[in-house]
Parts: structure tokens; C-alpha cells; sequence
């Protein structure tokens, strides 16, 4: 089949299936060019998204600094009423305030922070492999082999988006699923934890249970012992589609380090002045100074804006890759010459976002700090003129080789092909004289009528 969109459908041997889709060179290139609108929104989405990051970051980093020094560190043993509205940092346990965490289903006890209950399902898996191979012309041809596989897995696969779910089949529903239970009120000192920082506390450790804890009778009679945990079906050494595992966790009390403002018997979130920055409430586990837990959240701050960068330039050059992808498809119709160009225009596209993010960044640097912006941008110019002198000058260069041997090259050819010059030997060579030449013809020996000349004797 040549036509774009086909599609041949094969079974594969062990339940696997394959398909196959043939593209032709025209709906190819339209793709291509409908993917040009894709692209010019990622190009010129990367310039605001550059921008902003950067003036987040400024905000930020000042927001934190401002907060530093407004940081009061306390004994949180007590709650000081003048202390309303004042940022503070302390290290203390953290406790569970309230009474023990009971699983609903099993009937398993925690006086832990959190409490978690982990359920898995033996499934079928469907896994997909695709592999692309270009046609002299322009066209393209895909193939698609779908898989399937057993793996335990803690949410529900349906089975019926598979290619092939005839063979594969899973449960329409988990018997149990996971569930996590948190402590209220979680205690820090005389505080309680505010609820927006419950979902930082991530040091769950895996809790060793007994089938004689589960209370439900039922459940019990069917649960089987393993290493951490309870197993739901025939055998544990051959488990079958359907079959489930069930475990428990939770987070014990611990030390940690808190910064936040005090709003009654909780914590709240420090906004700076000008109300940029973000809110600032910074959590960790251990025991660690104000100085540390601000250079900490200066780090995050510094990783994210990096992270962002990345993203921008990434949108960037994939948005000029598929602004200029029609070319690249165009020339496949001969398939060698197509991933060449190709490969051109994706140089082409980083090289170009490259200097276009850094020149960004650093004008939105000029904007929230101009002495520093002004120092980024000179440098980022700087680079950017020294590599392309570099590149100008290597040029030139390699142009003078090339020159300088097709020189040496038509000079070698030239003095092959003239003839070698061979000096008279010296006994030929006349002697300079003044004396006049005397010039006679020789006298014929049986001519007896031939009179002799007079000799001639040409003018000095």
C-alpha cells in the first residue's frame, strides 16, 4: 500500500500485534506545514516565558533575602503572643496531635503522622514499539508492534484500549485500593503543622503487620503472610491476573526545621512588602539554622530557573525546527538527502536559540537589575561576537588553504607540462669574435665547366 494513512494489521506471535501505516509525500508535508502554526506559537511563546522566569527569579531571590532578615529564631516550647505576626524559625519534634490512624478496611493501627495503605494488581501490561523507515519519493512508513506482558501495578489498566484486549483481559475494579490517612492535628511544639505543608512529610518507613490484626474476619481468612505485607490469591510464587498484594507505611514522629510567620497556634506563609516573590514557607526534615534553610530555598530557586531556562529554549528551537520541518520532508523524497537537511536545520534551529535565549535573559536582567543586566548583556554580546569572529576567521582560513593549494596544484601542473630547456654543449658554442665570417661553397669535384665564386665578405 502506498496511500497515506494506510494501515496493514498483523497478529503477532504470543498475543502480539503489529500495525502498519504508510504516509505518502503529500500528507506528509501537509502535516508538516500544519505543524508550522505548532511551531511559531512555541517560537514566540519562548520570548515571554524567558522573560517572566527571570523577573520570577529576581523576585524571588529578593523576597527570600528580605525574609532573612526579618527571621527571628524562638523556642517553640511555648506560644508568645507578642510574637503575632513575626517570622520565625525553629527545629522540634513532630508528633502525631491526635488519636492513632485506623485503616477503615483492615483494621491496622498507626500513631504514626501518616498512615498508608499500598495495593497492587497483577495486570496485563500493553508496551509499544515503534519503528520509522522513509521511501524513495517522500513517503514514510511506520510500524507499530503492540506487546503484552504481566506486571504487578498499584492503579487499574483498562484493558479494553488495548489493540488487542480479547486475550488480555484485566479486572474491571481493585478490591482494595490505596488509601493515606494524616494525623490531626500534627504538632510542632505548641504549634500545629499548617495543612498545606501535611503533603511534605515524606519519610514514610514500611511498617511490619500480622494477618491477626486485620479485625475483618472475612479479609483475614483470606489474606497470606509475605515479607511486607498481605497477598490476595492462590499462590504467591505463581500469581495470576486479578491477584492483589496489600502493605502498609507510615511516617514517624521526627525533628524538623521550620520558617513561617505566627498566626495564632499555626504558621503561615511571609509575603515581602511589595508582594512579589511569592509566599515563603519553608520546611525540612533535621535540624538546620535559618541561614542554612534560606541557602537551601535559594538553591531551589536557582535550580527551577535553570529548569525553566531549559524549557524555553527547548519550546525555541522545536518551534523553528517545525517552522522549517516542510523542507526536510520535501527533500525526502530522496530519503539520504532529507536527514541531512534535517540534521542541518536542527543545528540551525539550536544554534539560533541559543543566542536569542541568551540575548532574552539578559535584557529581562537589564529590566530587574540594570547594573547586573547591563553587565550580562555585555558579556553575552561579547561571547556571541568572539564566536562568530571565530567562526569568520576560521573561514577564512580554510578558504586561504584551499586557495593556496589550488595554486601550488596548477603551478605543479604547468611546470609538468613545459618542455625541458637543454643547454648547447660548449665546444658548439661560437665564440664572440669580430673578425668577419667568410662563408664559401665547396668546390665541385667532376664538374669541370663550374668556375669557383669569388668569396664573399659581408660588411663589418
Amino acid at each position: 500500500m502506498s496511500d497515506g494513512g494506510d494501515e496493514d494489521i498483523e497478529g503477532g506471535e504470543g498475543g502480539g500485534y503489529t500495525e502498519t501505516d504508510h504516509e505518502n509525500l503529500g500528507d506528509r508535508l501537509q502535516g508538516a506545514c500544519a505543524g508550522i502554526c505548532i511551531g511559531l506559537l512555541l517560537f514566540f511563546g519562548s520570548f515571554p516565558l524567558l522573560f517572566w522566569n527571570e523577573d520570577r527569579a529576581v523576585e524571588r531571590y529578593d523576597a527570600l533575602n528580605e525574609a532573612e532578615t526579618q527571621t527571628t529564631s524562638i523556642n517553640p516550647s511555648s506560644i508568645n503572643p507578642a510574637n503575632e505576626g513575626e517570622l520565625l524559625h525553629f527545629s522540634v519534634n513532630i508528633t502525631n496531635g491526635g488519636d492513632a490512624l485506623v485503616d477503615d478496611v483492615f483494621g491496622i493501627e498507626s500513631d504514626g503522622l501518616t498512615f498508608r495503605r499500598d495495593a497492587q494488581m497483577y495486570q496485563w501490561i500493553e508496551n509499544t514499539q515503534t519503528t520509522s523507515k522513509k521511501t524513495v519519493g517522500g513517503g514514510k512508513t511506520t510500524k507499530k508492534t503492540y506487546t503484552y506482558e504481566k506486571e504487578w501495578r498499584s492503579l487499574l489498566v483498562d484493558s479494553q484500549n488495548f489493540k488487542e484486549p480479547s486475550n488480555h483481559a484485566n479486572p474491571s475494579s481493585m478490591e482494595f485500593q490505596p488509601a493515606t490517612i494524616n494525623a490531626d492535628p500534627i504538632l510542632i511544639g505548641a504549634y500545629e503543622l499548617p495543612q498545606e505543608l501535611v503533603g511534605r512529610i515524606d519519610w514514610e518507613e514500611q511498617m511490619s503487620v500480622d494477618i491477626d490484626g486485620i479485625t475483618d474476619q472475612s479479609i483475614r481468612s483470606r489474606a497470606k503472610d509475605t515479607s511486607d505485607g498481605f497477598y490476595f490469591g492462590n499462590s504467591t510464587s505463581n500469581p495470576q491476573i486479578g491477584d492483589q498484594t496489600v502493605s502498609f507505611s507510615e511516617a514517624p514522629a521526627s525533628i524538623i526545621t521550620i520558617v513561617g510567620v505566627q498566626n495564632g497556634k499555626t504558621l503561615s506563609a511571609f509575603v515581602s512588602e511589595t508582594g512579589d516573590g511569592g509566599e515563603i514557607l519553608l520546611f525540612r526534615r533535621g535540624s538546620h539554622s535559618a541561614t542554612a534553610m534560606f541557602e537551601e530555598a535559594k538553591a531551589s530557586n536557582a535550580a527551577f530557573t535553570w529548569i525553566l531556562r531549559l524549557v524555553g529554549f527547548i519550546c525555541m528551537a522545536l518551534g523553528l525546527y517545525l517552522v522549517f520541518r516542510p523542507i526536510e520532508v520535501f527533500a525526502d523524497i530522496i530519503p539520504c538527502v532529507g536527514s541531512i537537511i534535517g540534521c542541518g536545520i536542527i543545528f540551525v534551529a539550536v544554534l539560533i536559540s541559543a543566542i536569542l535565549s541568551s540575548i532574552t535573559i539578559s535584557i529581562a536582567w537589564l529590566f530587574a537589575h540594570p547594573k547586573i543586566g547591563g553587565i550580562v548583556l555585555a558579556v553575552t554580546l561579547t561571547v556571541i561576537g568572539c564566536c562568530a569572529f571565530g567562526v569568520k576567521k576560521l573561514g577564512e582560513k580554510k578558504g586561504k588553504h584551499v586557495d593556496d593549494d589550488r595554486s601550488s596544484s596548477s603551478e605543479k601542473v604547468v611546470a609538468d607540462t613545459l618542455p625541458t630547456a637543454y643547454a648547447m654543449p660548449e665546444d658548439k658554442v661560437e665564440p664572440d669574435t669580430d673578425e668577419p665570417t667568410v662563408y664559401s661553397t665547396p668546390e665541385p669535384s667532376h664538374n669541370p665547366d663550374y668556375s669557383t665564386p669569388e668569396p664573399y665578405v659581408p660588411n663589418a
